[in-house]
């Protein structure tokens, strides 16, 4: 472009008109052009304070080095001249990046295909509801049949109403003032849901349980299949016992916390011996107890990623859960494909980055698919009995976790005291380095527990006095829960 157009100017070493008067419209805006280099160092300057905390520290690092060897070789000391320079340079980061190349690849061909598709799907597929105009023959039935449907939920509501009046009115007084309720009412069926609200109400107001039954404010019984969320192993009667005995030990005690009396020492000995690890953290909730294991196997660690399997569900909380439910997809979790030999590959592939894999052992029921639930029209459809080779791959994931020195974590939330006493450990054979527990170890009240190794369970650094990981919190070891707690594990014994 600045180039001179004629041989005469070429020779002469002079640009054509057009360069002089780009030139010149350049050089006498500002008359700026000695202070370029320092243009060019503030610019630099500037996009690594706006970027830094956003990039990854290696990029500041391979910049940092680039604009170093540059230095070197284009010295005069080394003598390079720029095109070499380039040249080698190019070199090193080709053979830098091989490797990385190899494991980012490898970890796409692992992942979990839900852990791609969600983020993207989430921001286009739409949330819609059938009208009623269309809800009873969406399918394309014909007249006759829409009818009869429509007949058919009339009745049905018509039941519902004269047999569940208490409950319909507690229901819609409570949604006015919940948002729990709110939200589980209206994600079932989502786009089913607006017509099947105005005619069937799901919720359930209950006044009592008797054996296997719960019995509702309007006197109905029905017998629950729903193990109050995998809380429910031994039965209310049997969980009316365990509150009662533990109140009569703690009642005197009342809000005692902060310090632990012989019950927790009790609880900590059989704990012990159901996990085979010497430590225990107590917690209020399974979701809380995932959340204190992941930060000691990160902190004691040093490294950042966790590795999740298949859309196995680790508690609400946003650092954990990489797929349906979760608005924050967390950069630092890999869900990777369950019983995958391509997963124990990243695994060993990415051994100096990941921190702890964590295993929900009830992926065993229906493998590589997100856990039956509400936003799941089609949720019931699970094998009896477990994936075969379950036990097989648990066995694998031990021996590479412990070759690459990763801790394994088993998340027993659910499935502890269920599949045996000492849960899938037992079960399977196999030792984990930290295990999760919580719903029914509470013996009817909220709890979560968390036992491991001592290298594992430290909270602080013994060489750095600010090193600190707090992981506490007021109502751990709460006198009731603990009493509770030891009725429970004492009839497990």
């Amino acid at each position: 472009f600045l180039a001179p157009h004629s041989s005469a100017a070429a020779s002469q070493g002079s640009p054509s008109a057009l360069g002089h008067f780009v030139i010149a419209a350049m050089s006498s805006k500002f008359g700026m052009e000695g202070h370029t280099a320092f243009f060019i160092k503030a610019i630099a300057g500037l996009i690594f304070l706006m970027t830094l905390g956003e990039l990854n520290t290696r990029c500041y690092c391979w910049a940092a080095t680039g604009i170093l060897l540059w230095g070197i070789m284009t010295s005069e000391t080394v003598g390079f001249s720029s095109d070499d320079s380039v040249a080698v340079i190019a070199a090193l980061l080709f053979v830098r990046a091989v490797p990385m190349l190899y494991r980012r690849a490898l970890t796409i061909a692992a992942t979990y295909p839900l852990a791609f598709v969600l983020p993207i799907a989430k921001h286009i597929l739409p949330k819609y509801s059938i009208s009623e105009e269309n809800f009873f023959d969406c399918d394309g039935c014909s007249a006759e049949i829409a009818n009869r449907r429509r007949a058919a939920i009339q009745e049905l509501s018509a039941k519902w109403k004269k047999k569940y009046p208490k409950c319909a009115d507690f229901s819609q007084e409570l949604k006015k003032m919940i948002s729990d309720l709110r939200f589980t009412s209206s994600r079932c069926f989502p786009a089913f849901n607006e017509v099947v609200q105005k005619y069937l109400d799901p919720s359930m107001a209950l006044d009592r349980t008797e054996g296997v039954d719960v019995v509702d404010l309007d006197g109905n019984s029905s017998m629950d299949v729903s193990g109050s969320y995998g809380v429910n192993v031994c039965g209310y009667e049997k969980y009316k016992e365990f509150i009662q005995e533990g109140w009569s030990s703690a009642k005197k005690q009342g809000l005692f916390l902060g310090s632990l009396d012989k019950t927790v020492l009790d609880n900590i000995a059989m704990l012990r011996e159901i996990s085979g690890h010497p430590e225990v953290s107590f917690h209020m909730s399974g979701t809380e107890a995932v959340m204190c294991a992941v930060r000691v196997a990160r902190f004691n660690t040093r490294r950042k990623m966790c590795v999740t399997f298949g859309g196995a569900y680790h508690g609400w909380w946003d650092g954990m859960q990489p797929v349906v439910g979760n608005d924050r997809i967390p950069a630092d979790v890999l869900c990777l494909k369950d019983m995958s030999t391509l997963s124990l590959k990243v695994i060993e592939a990415r051994k100096g980055e990941i921190a702890a894999v964590l295993v929900n052992p009830l992926q065993c029921f229906h493998l590589n698919q997100s856990p039956p639930s509400d936003p799941i029209l089609s949720s019931n459809n699970r094998n009896v009995g477990p994936t075969p080779g379950y036990k097989e791959w648990l066995h694998k994931l031990r021996q590479v976790c412990t070759k690459c020195d990763i801790p394994l974590i088993f998340d027993e939330v659910y499935t502890g005291f269920r599949l045996d006493p000492k849960g899938v450990q037992g079960a399977y054979d196999v030792k984990a380095d930290i295990v999760v527990y919580g719903k029914t170890l509470g013996g009817g009240l909220p709890i979560g527990v968390v036992c491991g190794p001592k290298d594992l369970m430290q909270r602080g650094d013994k060489t750095k006095a600010a090193r600190i990981n707090y992981v506490i919190g007021t109502f751990a070891g709460h006198p009731f829960v603990m009493a509770t707690m030891n009725a429970f594990l004492k009839w497990l014994q």
